[in-house]
């Protein structure tokens, strides 16, 4: 996969009331672009699982506290049960 490196500064004042971990901000940082484009509806939720570097039990947990609607219908459902149908 191609990647891109990213660089931005960020107050440590704001990181700090914020509550991110200074030691792994660039993990955090990553996760909440994931989940930001997952609620925009922007990416699914597997490509946001990815692009955070998580598993979708994971996104949930995580995401108990941003509460991001969890987009997922019948149809998603379905698919998952085939693929699953074909392991």
């Amino acid at each position: 996969m191609s990647t891109l490196n990213i660089q931005f500064e960020l107050p440590r004042m704001a990181l700090a009331q914020a509550g991110l971990d200074l030691e792994n901000i660039s993990r955090d940082v990553q996760q909440m672009f994931a989940i930001f484009l997952y609620e925009r509806k922007k990416i699914s939720l597997s490509k946001a699982c990815e692009l955070g570097g998580m598993t979708q039990w994971e996104f949930f947990e995580m995401n108990k506290t941003g509460k991001a609607p969890v987009h997922y219908s019948k149809e998603d459902l379905k698919k998952d049960m085939e693929k699953l149908a074909d392991v």
